[in-house]
């Protein structure tokens, strides 16, 4: 690398001068303006977007900030009942954490 004084320094194949990200050899992989060298989400071009410290490409709830809480398999951001793993069991329209009734 004729023009690069690091010669290539993370071995990309792409001269440093010649690219944004000369110490990420995956050149921003997710595409989020963030190189891989300094993104805490080096695959999540949203980087965390619901904040929980699990980054979107390895979340399963990726805009839910409290990975279904009441571990029903529906995450909090479309569950109803957020936190009430059955759901409303008796489907009175009141959530079983707030029901008198859970059952009735």
């Amino acid at each position: 690398c004729e023009y690069d004084a690091e010669n290539d320094a993370d071995s990309d194949s792409v001269c440093g001068n010649q690219q944004r990200c000369k110490w990420d050899a995956e050149n921003d992989a997710d595409s989020d303006g963030i190189c891989g060298d300094v993104d805490s989400c080096r695959y999540d071009a949203e980087n965390d977007a619901d904040s929980d410290a699990v980054c979107g490409n390895v979340d399963s709830c990726m805009y839910d900030s409290e990975d279904d809480a009441d571990s029903d398999s529906i995450c909090g951001n479309v569950d109803s009942c957020s936190l009430d793993g059955e759901n409303d069991a008796d489907s009175d329209g009141i959530c079983g954490h707030e029901d008198s009734c859970r059952y009735d």
